[in-house]
This record gives structure tokens, C-alpha cells and sequence, in this order.
């Protein structure tokens, strides 16, 4: 659940693109999972960063560490409560349904994938 203490930015059209809480003298930009952008600074400094970021980050790839090791996987939905992500099939099409967690927000338990070319066995 995201803290009553961090305010929700939006983009023009209305739509949440994260949120910024005081920090000490300064404000720093949260993005929707929960993870600070940058160190608190300037109010404006912080809307900025979090306009640029908007939301295709969403479409990134991600690893979560699953029994130890590290799978890569898709956020499928976002809400202020959770984030359900699952496993990255890089599209494949056939029987059965990929692997799926949801994941309490904010979370840490997702981090930037590397590029698909330094994947291991791709």
C-alpha cells in the first residue's frame, strides 16, 4: 500500500505517473513500484524527472529473484496495492499459461533487466 505521505504526480491527461514525498528538506520522485528516482531535491526538480520517466518503463523487462535465482519477467498490472508480473516468454505462443507472481507495492523485489543480449542463453 503506498503511504499516505507520498503524493501522487500526474501527468496532463490525469493519469499517475508516481509520487513525491518530503525528505528531510527536500522532495524526492517515487515511481510507481515504489522506488526513489533520485535523491530529494527541488520540488519542480522532482515532477520533471517523474514526467520524463511517465510510464513506459512499464514495458521493460524486470528480474525478480524466484528460489534463488533470477527470472526475468513482464508487469502485467499495476495498482497503488500490487504489481503482478509474469514470466517473460518473449511472446511465445502455445498450450498453458506462464508463471505469474503479485508483489506488494512498494516493492524492491523487481530490478532493472539487462539487455536481451546479455541474457543468458539467448
Amino acid at each position: 500500500m503506498i503511504p499516505s505521505d507520498w503524493m501522487p504526480h500526474r501527468r496532463a491527461d490525469g493519469e499517475v505517473v508516481g509520487y513525491v514525498r518530503e525528505a528531510g528538506d527536500g522532495f524526492q520522485p517515487i515511481d510507481l513500484l515504489g522506488r526513489p528516482l533520485a535523491e530529494p531535491g527541488d520540488w519542480l526538480a522532482a515532477e520533471e524527472l517523474l514526467d520524463a520517466h511517465s510510464l513506459a518503463w512499464l514495458t521493460d523487462a524486470f528480474l525478480l529473484s524466484v528460489d534463488g535465482a533470477d527470472v526475468r519477467v513482464r508487469v502485467t498490472e499495476l495498482t497503488p496495492e500490487l504489481v503482478r508480473v509474469k514470466l517473460d516468454d518473449f511472446g511465445a505462443v502455445g498450450p498453458g499459461e506462464p508463471q505469474r507472481w503479485e508483489l506488494p507495492v512498494p516493492t524492491d523485489a523487481l530490478r532493472t533487466a539487462p539487455p536481451l543480449a546479455e541474457w543468458p542463453g539467448v
